[in-house]
């Protein structure tokens, strides 16, 4: 049995103001939470039933890959804000990671986020939340958030990544 290990840092994502291009927020997410991280690359094309009957095929148009990414936690505890002012990031400030992730919905609905999925690796991808999946809260006796979750789906088709060469 072999396995092959991609990243061992923390996600990161940079968030834009609403025109695309100006940065406002990046965010180095906390550590996620065993079997947490899910990278996935779904084809995207259309199949075609080609005959019918007894003698028939199926054809694929490929299009590409579109990359998601799904990040769980058992309980929120903190990440990391940084703010982009006068062309450059500030200090980075320990934030709870409830708050990181409202900012990301926030803000990634507006305009797509950059995507790390791991800051040790040279893998990026410009990406929107899923909106099929609400942010959900749900508390431990008023003290912790836990279940986070944050589901980010890539805006456009890209070919697999060369993983020998990140």
């Amino acid at each position: 049995m072999s396995y092959i290990i991609y990243g061992t840092a923390r996600s990161r994502i940079t968030l834009y103001e609403v025109d695309g291009t100006t940065p406002k927020y990046r965010v180095t997410l906390q550590r996620e939470t065993k079997e947490g991280l899910s990278l996935v690359f779904k084809p995207e094309g259309a199949a075609h039933q080609l005959g019918s009957g007894a003698n028939w095929a199926k054809s694929w148009t490929h299009r590409n890959f579109r990359a998601s990414l799904d990040l769980r936690w058992n309980y929120g505890k903190n990440s990391l804000l940084e703010t982009w002012t006068s062309g450059a990031w500030s200090a980075p400030v320990i934030t709870l990671t409830p708050t990181v992730l409202s900012l990301i919905f926030t803000w990634a609905f507006q305009s797509p986020c950059l995507v790390e999925p791991h800051m040790d690796k040279a893998y990026t991808f410009s990406a929107q939340p899923d909106p099929g999946k609400a942010l959900a809260l749900n508390d431990t006796k008023g003290v912790a958030h836990k279940d986070l979750a944050l589901s980010l789906i890539a805006t456009e088709v890209a070919p697999l990544p060369d993983w020998a060469s990140l």
